[in-house]
């Protein structure tokens, strides 16, 4: 028989039949097996997972003695997928999550009819920001009430195929990208959020913020903004004051949430305080300004700009990992989670059973990962080193995640890594 039971209630000697959740926050390649260590008991209750689904006929007495009668009396059909109810003001957040519910159980779509969809979406939500930025411009108020459903539009879309709209906002032109940039910070918010397994509410709120974050540059002419060359004193000092400047339009207007208030002013903050417009950093800095200021740098590097050709997503993760000080970095390496790309040098399972290290970008839109794979978890074994490229949207075999040089007792993993990989990392 078959039961559900959160991470924190696994114990050792429960056979897992089934992982819930996304397969990003999977703690193993494997997705059934009996738990019978310490340390995979660590591994799942630090794990995103929603929930484990586990066999009471092949589970076996725990290594404490606890015998498996003690599971727990709860068959999966008589659990409720969605958990208790929260009361909400901004906007009907128990209707939301009710809506994802239904839409994460409906049956699933292509990576190309979501495509489809995605580009309507796009469009629709480019026209509302450029009206916003338009009215902003007259003096007039922003109206939540238009952003709010277009935002719901977009995390539809996320959660029916994330790398269709993920994909394609990615491709903005030089000329469109004020505007686009804005929907492709709110679609990376969303997702960025719902990884996070933040309240649906807020993921909501994260995602108006993300279309209003930049709302400060109607001040700013697009002289200054689409300047090919370097910014004078005078011209860095306009660019740096639009954080202050969208946070006081939006201030003026009803109903804007507290998130996007947060996200407009301080998205251009540094961890290490020598961001601006307040120089905050550290714990001063909220989740929310976190988020916004990994996901406003990661659209920005990651287009087409009048003075930069655009990265690939792995070089842009790649760079701003090494920019000390300036991201937080336990949530930058979720937000590469949430991806599911991940910078050069980082520790990766394969669905196959195996380990590699990123070694760059492939495919060719650039999306894709080249993994250099050298250890064979049935075996524990290295093998020889082999390069393969991982498109993101692949079923089998793909990257399954990030993993942890520790749980392999990889002690030596800054040599062990350096010797398979050789120059990429140097």
């Amino acid at each position: 028989m078959l039961f559900r039971v959160n991470p924190g209630e696994v114990q050792i000697g429960m056979f897992v039949h089934a992982f819930e959740g996304r397969w990003i926050d999977h703690p193993f390649w494997r997705s059934r097996f009996l738990v019978e260590t310490a340390e995979q008991l660590e591994r799942i209750r630090a794990s995103g997972v929603d929930a484990l689904v586990i066999d009471r006929s092949r589970s076996r007495m725990a290594a404490d003695g606890t015998p498996d009668a003690a599971l727990p009396e709860r068959r999966v059909r008589d659990i409720p997928l969605l958990g208790p109810e929260r009361r909400s003001v901004w906007p009907a957040a128990r209707a939301i999550a009710a809506a994802s519910q239904r839409m994460r159980q409906a049956r699933p779509v292509s990576h190309a009819q979501e495509r489809k969809r995605a580009e309507r979406v796009i469009g629709k939500s480019k026209q509302a920001v450029v009206d916003m930025f338009e009215s902003a411009r007259l003096g007039r108020a922003v109206e939540v009430a238009k952003l709010a459903p277009l935002a719901r539009s977009i995390g539809d879309s996320i959660e029916r195929h994330s790398r269709a709209l993920l994909g394609l906002v990615r491709l903005k032109q030089k000329d469109e990208y004020t505007y686009l940039h804005s929907v492709a910070v709110c679609a990376l918010m969303i997702n960025f959020a719902r990884h996070l397994k933040l309240d649906e509410e807020e993921v909501q709120q994260l995602g108006v913020a993300g279309l209003l974050h930049d709302v400060g540059k109607v001040a700013i002419s697009d002289a200054v903004l689409l300047k090919p060359g370097s910014l004078d004193a005078r011209e860095r000092a306009m660019v740096e004051h639009h954080p202050v400047a969208g946070h006081a339009l939006l201030a003026q207007s009803a109903d804007i949430p507290a998130a996007a208030l947060e996200v407009a002013l301080h998205h251009h903050e540094k961890i290490d305080g020598t961001g601006y417009p307040d120089r905050l950093g550290g714990d001063a800095l909220s989740l929310h300004a976190r988020m916004g200021a990994i996901c406003d740098v990661y659209d920005a590097v990651t287009s087409d700009r009048p003075y930069k050709a655009a990265w690939t997503p792995c070089e842009a993760l790649t760079a701003m990992r090494g920019w000390t000080g300036h991201f937080d970095p336990d949530l930058l390496d979720r937000f590469a989670d949430s991806l599911g790309i991940w910078p050069v040098g980082t520790l990766v399972r394969v669905s196959d059973g195996h380990l590699g290290i990123v070694m760059g970008s492939g495919g060719a839109s650039g999306e894709a990962m080249v993994v250099r794979v050298f250890f064979d978890c049935d075996t524990l074994t290295e093998i020889e080193p082999a390069d393969r490229s991982f498109a993101p949207s692949a079923r089998a075999p793909h990257v399954v995640g990030r993993d942890s040089p520790g749980f392999w007792r990889f002690d030596d993993w800054d040599v062990l890594r350096h010797r398979v990989a050789g120059a990429i990392l140097s």
